[in-house]
């Protein structure tokens, strides 16, 4: 771990950037885990971490352990990990719910002590309900599918920045 730590603050220092003292502004779930850590160069993550300093012009976008490291909390880093891998998984589960059919021809479950609500519309896309939001898109696009309006559904009702949690507290 030692050079591991030597490798990254090693790199840190090329940049001119600070050595400590980072914290993490976002979070981003590379789904395909295909991200390459910019500060170690580790291929495959999956979940990255987007750090930030006042002392420095631009945000480092990092995996795990070298979150851990900018921040001087490898435990904070590994939290986010594990909730967001966790998120993950309640997303894949979330289209598989006993979702049960509205007389308009919708769909709903009762999610976190509030109803969710997917809808198809006369003009083929779909919309998603959930605590007086409503999303008529996924990814940037329009929602043109039920499973598309289910993971549209599962973006209100457990945002990711419920995983920074912890963050937003500082």
């Amino acid at each position: 771990m030692e050079k591991y730590i030597a490798r990254c603050r090693k790199r840190l220092k090329e940049w001119g950037a600070p050595l400590e003292h980072w914290y993490c502004v976002d979070l981003i779930d590379e789904e395909d885990a295909s991200f390459v850590c910019e500060l170690c160069g580790c291929e495959k993550v999956r979940y990255v971490h987007v750090m930030q300093h006042g002392e420095y012009f631009e945000k480092v976008y990092v995996g795990c352990i070298c979150a851990g490291i900018m921040e001087g909390d490898l435990l904070a880093a590994k939290e986010r990990d594990r909730k967001m891998k966790n998120r993950a998984k309640r997303k894949l589960n979330f289209p598989n719910r006993n979702w049960k059919q509205t007389r308009t021809g919708g769909y709903y479950i009762k999610y976190r002590d509030k109803y969710v609500f997917i809808n198809q519309h006369r003009n083929g896309y779909w919309s998603c309900n959930y605590d007086g939001r409503t999303e008529w898109q996924y990814k940037g696009r329009p929602i043109k599918d039920s499973l598309s309006a289910c993971y549209a559904a599962f973006e209100l009702v457990d945002p990711i920045e419920e995983a920074m949690e912890c963050e937003k507290k500082r």
